[in-house]
């Protein structure tokens, strides 16, 4: 996924799951497909809400275009009310992919701006936007179109209709919010960003540097794991056959042991008991 969602897809509202069930309700009605037409017809969602939900869609992993993702279809079956830890984690991962399809600034502030502890307000996000896409395109954003986003991102986070299972943001006062210890990320979400990540980074090698897992921006950074956590997750991935660990000397390896269609088993793992 190199097309990624631009800076204003949110039409100044936060991620908003019960309008997100209306899109896939629309899709699973309508051979996975979904119109602004079919939108205005069969959902109670407003004009703009039409133009951003769409686009959350996208920037989660739930639609390609206008057509449910193997994700989405998944979603349509096992958990349309995006409801599950799975789920928001795995939204989550879409969105702050390094290679898309969330917008740059949302990978940017998930993987080098949020840390546990650190108290934000939409000004402070704000202001790391603009130099990320200074430092990016060497352009000037709109300040009012940049500080939408930052209030949006924060929002879609912390509100109970957003991602707020998954705890990484809480509004402790009005306005002002505080980054803390998120939820655990089950092992087959890790599975899967695992297989998706390696395969746009990496492509067909076989092996990668354990240490690579670590790099800024990149796939520990976007759960914020550290080394004992993603031990844990190498560990059960590796008796489950979709990896293994060479640990005899340094540099330590992990070694593909997946074949065609890895996303796909690890949706259905991930889902198995739902």
């Amino acid at each position: 996924m190199s097309t990624r969602i631009g800076l204003s897809f949110h039409e100044t509202f936060p991620l908003n799951r019960s309008a997100m069930l209306q899109l896939i309700e629309v899709a699973g009605q309508n051979d996975g497909r979904i119109s602004r037409s079919s939108l205005r017809k069969h959902t109670s969602l407003g004009t703009n809400y039409i133009k951003a939900m769409p686009r959350y869609g996208v920037g989660c992993g739930i639609f390609s275009g206008s057509e449910l993702t193997p994700f989405g279809q998944v979603l349509l079956q096992h958990d349309p009310t995006l409801a599950s830890d799975t789920t928001q984690w795995l939204m989550h991962y879409h969105m702050s992919a390094p290679h898309g399809p969330g917008p740059c600034y949302w990978h940017h502030l998930v993987t080098h701006f949020l840390r546990a502890g650190n108290r934000l307000s939409s000004t402070d996000v704000a202001s790391e936007i603009i130099r990320t896409i200074r430092n990016d395109t060497g352009s000037e954003p709109n300040p009012r179109t940049v500080g939408a986003a930052a209030t949006v991102f924060l929002r879609s986070y912390a509100k109970p209709e957003g991602f707020c299972q998954l705890r990484l943001i809480q509004e402790v006062e009005r306005g002002l919010y505080l980054v803390t210890d998120p939820s655990p990320v089950p092992v087959w979400v890790f599975g899967f960003a695992l297989v998706d990540y390696w395969e746009h980074r990496w492509g067909d090698r076989i092996t990668v540097d354990l240490a690579a897992l670590f790099e800024p921006g990149g796939l520990s950074s976007i759960f914020f794991l550290g080394s004992e956590a993603v031990d844990e997750l190498l560990g059960t991935l590796q008796r489950e056959k979709l990896i293994d660990v060479y640990r005899v000397a340094p540099p330590y390896q992990v070694v593909r042991q997946w074949g065609q269609d890895a996303r796909q088993m690890c949706l259905d793992r991930a889902y198995a008991s739902n």
